[in-house]
């Protein structure tokens, strides 16, 4: 019985196992089971195999991959001429091969030779602190001390009075040589090196040291530049020898000698703030990383810079062949900026740059010749602008700089570093770049006293309050003249002045006396309002940094300038001077232009610099024209003060115009308006007013504004040859045989006439 009992438990036990068998799930299991063995021993295999060890030992906590940088984008102008653009070069670096001190030393000096033979930059931003023959810091004591106690670099701590600094303890090291010594021994030279041979090794040193954490995970540091193919091939086929080279690619901001003339508005390129990268970082931007500083440049930066890519790398170290390996294919290409298309014609920009450098020099030359005493003119600005859209076809500031030299002297070009001390105003400069400024934008950072160039705007401020009317309301200009007992003089007939003056006749005499009558009876609230209605003393909106708002002179804008109740009171001879744009009104270049565009056309337009930007793939990222505002002053207003400045080249049946000697032959109908504003430091100083022009043509169907100022120019009229050049260039004009020979003679002034009736 029991014996039966026991072969039925025994047959249900066989049964119920070939059913777990024959179950599909169990199969399953089985299977994983199986291949989960085989991966954990091969993964235990791994673990202590020697392969194991080498990738440790070579590459552990190493990424091998470095960041390469973007092409910056293209700026070009508006025919397509390049102005900007990255011209690639090759750069060595190094990356950590696990070398003995003594051993990394003594390739770093080998390099430095290698450098200097095939005229490399070694780049290494130890220079900028210090150098050695003579031992000498190249910064002031506060920034040496900045620079040595940074925790990320030297972590010196700073000394009090009375403690003796050595070169082996940790206080900041004042003493240059001192700090030479310091070096020598951070870096473990060895004592048989020269002077010279130190210092080679510690300039390369420094760069690893700079970035060492970097170094240590992995990254490659820059140490070279502008590498010849012939050193590149020696150094890949040598890379047994040279441990840890890499040869690679690099892009360098290149300008063309077309961005000279447009300085100000392309603007120019220098290395990462902390300030800058702290919040640009989030935007893949890293400390080695160059940014737009100003002009287009700067504004466009977000563009222009594109999107920097991933590259592995793979060096000998002193595991040899048993080191890792890393696909080439590995990584994320750098993407190239965008190209920037500005509204600039190079032709009309190099025409305007010249003929106001040639009028500065023609200028110098007379006085020298005059002996007056009087500074003459040093710098000026001009604006060319489409009437109908806003678009900037010109705009110069003089003097200007090369934006190549922000760049050259970076590589160590050491006359890109000497102009550097000019722009900067740095050293025996300090006066000369003062007076010089030359990377002001003065179109857009400068405000001068309009002059008579505001008469237009007194002129529709009164029209506009029926104050006279577009028929004609008559003022005598009678000299001298009592407004508020502040007696005034006519500038032209200081006894007896001009007699009855109609708005076509004072516009094209520039009568001050008449405009100051018509702006006491118009009232300073008018004016002040039409100014603001035309964009004077307003911000205009121009796409470029750094612009400033001017001043408006008003009741509001006296208060706030002034402290004393007496100085804030408003008087009629502040309305007198205001009429013909003294006293506190002040505006920029680009907004006398806008102005003079928006009497042109009735219609107020955003300028601007920028016409489009063009991903590398075609796409329209970005277009600057705005649409423009309606003035909505009246017709015959407005016509009445274009006619009047029509006259002021045409003349009137009794009175010449004061831009009629230049512009009488022109074949272009133009308006326009001349300007002499006084400084106030004409006596003080010894020095000549400011001569400003304005216009616009063709008169009778308008393109294109023009606004220009020259410091100390000393007359409006003589400015006005400026702007007779940049027309003809625009409108495809012969120079006349007075203008080839004003282009060779000096001449300024009340001569002006003379010499043209003498040519003609």
């Amino acid at each position: 019985m029991a014996d039966n009992v026991k072969s039925k438990s025994e047959e249900s036990v066989l049964s119920s196992i070939l059913g777990v068998i024959k179950n599909r799930y169990f199969v399953l299991g089985l299977i994983f089971c199986v291949f989960g063995g085989i991966i954990l021993y091969l993964t235990a295999a791994l673990q202590f195999s020697g392969y194991q060890r080498t990738i440790s030992a070579s590459s552990e906590g190493v990424s091998r991959q470095y960041t390469v940088m973007a092409p910056r984008g293209d700026i070009i102008d508006a025919n397509g001429v390049v102005l900007a653009s990255s011209s690639e070069v090759n750069t060595i670096m190094i990356a950590n091969a696990y070398m003995e001190n003594d051993d990394l030393n003594a390739m770093c000096l080998e390099l430095s030779y290698l450098f200097d033979e095939y005229n490399c930059v070694s780049v290494s931003e130890l220079d900028e602190y210090f150098t050695v023959n003579p031992f000498q810091f190249l910064k002031d004591e506060e920034d040496i001390r900045l620079w040595q106690t940074d925790h990320n670099l030297f972590d010196l701590d700073d000394y009090s009075q009375g403690i003796i600094v050595t070169y082996s303890d940790n206080y900041v090291k004042t003493d240059p040589q001192v700090f030479y010594l310091y070096l020598r021994q951070l870096f473990e030279l060895d004592t048989n090196y020269t002077e010279d041979e130190a210092y080679r090794i510690i300039r390369i040193r420094y760069q690893i040291f700079k970035d060492n954490w970097s170094f240590q995970t992995g990254t490659p540091v820059e140490i070279a530049t502008d590498v010849p193919d012939e050193l590149v091939t020696i150094l890949t086929e040598q890379n047994y020898h040279y441990l840890g080279i890499i040869a690679t690619k690099s892009y360098r901001r290149t300008y063309t000698p077309a961005a000279q003339l447009s300085s100000h508005v392309v603007g120019y390129v220098g290395r990462i703030s902390q300030e800058s990268l702290a919040t640009l970082s989030s935007y893949g931007y890293s400390n080695s990383d160059l940014v737009g500083q100003s002009g287009v440049e700067s504004q466009m930066e977000r563009y222009l810079h594109g999107s920097s890519g991933i590259s592995t790398y793979n060096i000998w170290t002193t595991q040899g062949q048993d080191g890792v390996f890393f696909p080439s294919d590995y990584g994320t290409p750098a993407q190239r900026g965008a190209t920037v298309q500005l509204t600039i014609d190079t032709d009309l920009q190099r025409v305007g740059i010249e003929a106001l450098k040639t009028y500065i020099e023609d200028a110098m030359y007379a006085e020298i010749l005059e002996q007056s005493g009087y500074k003459t003119a040093n710098a000026g600005a001009f604006v060319v602008m489409d009437v109908n859209t806003g678009a900037v076809l010109a705009q110069g500031s003089y003097p200007n700089f090369d934006p190549n030299d922000f760049v050259l002297s970076m590589y160590g070009d050491e006359q890109a570093e000497e102009q550097l001390q000019y722009y900067l105003g740095l050293g025996e400069y300090e006066d000369i770049t003062a007076e010089d400024m030359p990377l002001w934008n003065r179109a857009i950072m400068s405000q001068y006293a309009p002059g008579s160039t505001f008469k237009m705007c007194t002129a529709l401020a009164a029209l506009e309050t029926g104050v006279i009317s577009p028929s004609s309301t008559w003022y005598s200009c009678d000299s001298p003249i009592d407004i508020g007992g502040w007696t005034f003089r006519c500038l032209e007939f200081s006894q007896g002045g001009h007699g009855p003056l109609d708005l076509n006749g004072a516009m094209a005499t520039s009568c001050n006396i008449y405009f100051m009558r018509l702006g006491v009876d118009t009232g300073i609230d008018n004016i002040d309002a039409m100014g603001e209605r035309l964009g004077l003393g307003e911000y205009t909106g121009i796409d470029l940094p750094g612009e400033i708002r001017g001043i408006r002179a008003s009741r509001e804008t006296k208060i706030f300038l002034h402290e004393s109740e007496y100085d804030r009171t408003w008087f009629p001879a502040d309305t007198a001077q205001s009429a013909i744009g003294q006293f506190d009104n002040c505006f920029t270049i680009m907004q006398l232009c806008r102005y003079t565009a928006g009497i042109a056309t009735n219609r107020l337009v955003t300028p601007y610099v920028i016409d489009n930007v063009t991903a590398p793939d075609g796409t329209v990222l970005y277009e600057g024209r705005t649409q423009s505002v309606d003035l909505g002053i009246s017709e015959p207003n407005i016509e009445a003060v274009r006619f009047a400045m029509r006259c002021v080249v045409t003349g009137t049946s009794y009175w010449p115009g004061t831009a009629q000697d230049i512009f009488s032959n022109f074949p272009i109908d133009v308006a326009c308006k001349t300007g002499t504003a006084e400084t106030g430091y004409e006596e003080i100083r010894k020095e000549y007013s400011n001569g400003l022009f304005v216009c616009y043509a063709p008169a009778e169907d308008p393109q294109i504004a023009i606004a220009l100022v020259v410091e100390r120019g000393e007359w409006g009229a003589s400015t006005a040859v400026i702007a007779r050049k940049l027309l003809s260039e625009y409108f495809d004009v012969a120079p006349t045989r007075a203008e080839l020979m004003l282009d060779q003679v000096p001449i300024t002034g009340d001569d002006l006439d003379a010499f043209i009736d003498a040519v003609n």
